[in-house]
Order: structure tokens, then sequence, then C-alpha cells
């Protein structure tokens, strides 16, 4: 595909990804670790806040093993956190 910031082949959609810092990473926290303490894990990125947001809902959501909290960071910056519904936020 072509690049349309390029101004090559109007209508095309770029496949080359967002550079890193207008991604937002998405890491949950997995109790299953050897020590029964668990550990945040990265799992994906979004391209925008609302991508990253319905990404970490879903995990935390899920049917079959939810995770107990997601967190979203961009730039560094926690800019938003998930939980199951029957975990507290404090």
């Amino acid at each position: 595909m072509e690049r349309p910031d390029i101004g090559v082949g109007a209508g095309h959609i770029s496949c080359t990804p967002a550079p890193a810092d207008q991604l937002f990473e998405i890491a949950v926290l997995d109790p299953s670790g050897e020590d029964g303490q668990g550990g945040w894990h990265t799992i994906g990125w979004g391209v925008d806040r609302r991508h990253a947001d319905s990404i970490a809902e879903s995990f935390v959501t899920r049917p079959l093993r939810p995770y107990q909290a997601a967190r979203i960071r961009h730039n560094g910056h926690l800019v938003g956190e998930h939980r199951r519904p029957d975990q507290p936020l404090g």
C-alpha cells in the first residue's frame, strides 16, 4: 500500500505503523506469577485512546480468565486504568 502522506495514490491506507510516541501501551495485571504476587505485562498497543480503552476493558471483562486490571500509558504516563467489575479501583 502507498502512504497517503506522501501524496501518492490518494485514498490508500498506510500500512506503516504509527510512530511509537503516538501509540498507547496496554498492560495487564496477571495474578498468576510464581510468587503468587503476579505482575504487569504489556499485551499490546492502541492506535488512539479510545482503541486502547476498548482493548483494556475487554481484557478485564472477558468471561474466561479475566485479568484483575489493565493500565493504559502514553509516552510513559499513566492515562487510564480498568479493573474487573468486582475489584475496587482504590
